[in-house]
């Protein structure tokens, strides 16, 4: 009998370890925005691994950092080929160390990009924030948080849009008013509000706001360390 839930509601290592401990012979299978991503059982010890065009360790570390998405847990009789060989402990520990860097990561990203929008003409204030609507960088502490929740809410929103009209993705929603314009995007793991002037020039505005977005939007595990190092370059 499968096993059905929302990792919204269990965290995914907790899912990997049971599967481990109860000595399982089973497939994990979690639908994300980039692909099917899925671990192989045998008797507990976590054998394969597969994320996208990622297979193996480097597979699994990027699938113990989901933190969303509908899982499935199945018995198996047909196995795949081994790819880990690491014992399922060693591989949590480890997967936990590179969350916690990629996280470091992330934020060094965020911080540059407030950089950016710092020194742009026409941005009176900006923030980001997780998609929890936790700041993580701002200009303007007072309106962060109101700001924040209005970008997690359009973000959430834009998705479910998105998904019943099957017309591509809704990254980036604007709220006029006589004297302002405000930005709100969706970047991945991200969003971000700006406040700009109303008479800010268009094209570099809007220019600025997809490399933004494309900086937050691309943080993942794997490259988010180099990415980070490259932006502490720039």
């Amino acid at each position: 009998m499968a096993l059905v839930g929302d990792l919204k509601d269990i965290n995914i290592a907790t899912l990997v370890q049971l599967n481990c401990v109860e000595k399982n012979t089973a497939q994990l299978s979690v639908g994300t925005t980039k692909g099917p991503a899925t671990v192989y059982f045998n008797k507990g010890e976590i054998i394969d691994a597969s994320f996208g065009d990622l297979r193996g360790e480097e597979a699994l570390y990027r699938i113990l950092g989901l933190t969303g998405g509908e899982f499935r847990v199945t018995e198996v009789t047909e196995l795949p080929g081994r790819t880990i060989f690491t014992s399922w402990e060693s591989l949590l520990l480890e997967g936990m160390r590179v969350i916690d860097e990629t996280e470091k990561g992330k934020t060094k990203v965020a911080e540059s990009v407030g950089t950016d929008l710092e020194n742009a003409p026409g941005v009176e204030y900006y923030v980001v924030a997780s998609k929890k609507g936790e700041v993580i960088v701002t200009n303007q502490p007072g309106d962060a948080e109101r700001l924040a929740a209005g970008a997690v809410i359009l973000a959430r929103k834009g998705r479910e849009i998105s998904s019943q009209l099957s017309l591509g993705e809704m990254g980036l929603a604007r709220l006029v008013t006589p004297k302002t314009l405000t930005l709100f995007m969706d970047c991945g793991s991200f969003v971000a509000a700006v406040v700009a002037k109303k008479g800010a020039m268009a094209e570099p505005l809007h220019a600025l706001m997809d490399n933004v977005r494309e900086k937050l939007k691309y943080c993942e595990l794997a490259p988010v360390q180099r990415e980070a190092e490259t932006v502490g370059k720039e």
